[in-house]
């Protein structure tokens, strides 16, 4: 009987062992991404971490920005990357989220796109830009169309201008601000939307449509990182998934995708 009772204790430690080896066998990560061509990036980026680093990659899909950081704080995904530092920065000042960037991905300029003018010269008095709504890309736009001369900021206002901070308009641009899905579904209907790659193809457009775009040089707070939350910041896993996305593989896929794209790492 005891040598029963040995024999049933070392099987089950020994079950207990092979179950333990082929649960963690590999690491498998849900990452939060954004609708449209990010998901054509990530089918070469799943690929290659299953082959290169035995980590499987599950991606989650958001429809808008604000959602994904909500789900990475609550434990729903273990990482996003979809967004910029400044877009970080602002979500974690206004919510209070547990954060933290644990890589670079691209810079993807952002432009000026229409259905109505080929140039921004074009623009007549009281017509109407649309532009994000949320304070990083928001102020990211205004800065965009103050580089192209539509209108002047105050001094001092940093990278993260309001409409408020509009010190000059000549021609009397009628700034909107809305969701950044929102500018790529209104654009037929204003002269013209400031869009994030991320929805360029959305909105029917290619980058080399746009009337401007950020100089990738000069758009270094606009740099898209891999997030995760604070307490996960130190997991090697997380290392795996840096690499895959500073692979040459991926680097190759993006710029098809998102011509002009610029490697930030």
């Amino acid at each position: 009987m005891k040598f029963a009772k040995l024999f049933s204790v070392i099987g089950l430690s020994f079950i207990s062992t092979i179950y333990s080896i082929s649960a963690f066998a590999s690491d498998v990560l849900k990452v939060g991404i954004t609708a449209g061509p990010m998901i054509q990036v990530f089918e070469v980026a799943k690929k290659l971490a299953k082959e290169k680093y035995d980590l499987e990659i599950k991606t989650v899909t958001f429809a808008d920005y604000q959602i994904p950081n909500e789900a990475l704080n609550s434990g729903e995904i273990d990482a996003n990357i979809f967004q910029t530092v400044s877009f970080l920065e602002q979500a974690k000042a206004r919510k209070g989220y547990k954060l933290a960037i644990v890589g670079n991905t691209f810079i993807y300029p952002m432009g000026v796109y229409s259905r109505k003018i080929k140039s921004l010269s074009e623009l007549t008095d009281k017509s109407v830009v649309i532009i994000p709504n949320d304070p990083s890309n928001q102020g990211r736009a205004l800065n965009l169309l103050k580089t192209a001369g539509i209108i002047k900021i105050k001094d001092g206002v940093g990278e993260l201008p309001t409409p408020k901070d509009i010190s000059e308009n000549p021609k009397n641009i009628i700034i909107k601000s809305v969701d950044a899905a929102q500018a790529a579904r209104a654009v037929q209907d204003v002269a013209a939307a400031v869009l994030n790659n991320d929805f360029v193809k959305n909105a029917g457009f290619v980058p080399a449509d746009a009337l401007v775009k950020e100089d990738p040089k000069t758009a270094k707070p606009y740099v898209n990182v891999i997030v995760v939350k604070e307490s996960d910041k130190s997991k090697k896993v997380f290392d795996k998934l840096k690499a895959v996305m500073n692979s040459n593989e991926v680097l190759k896929k993006t710029q098809e995708l998102f011509p002009g794209a610029v490697p930030a790492w």
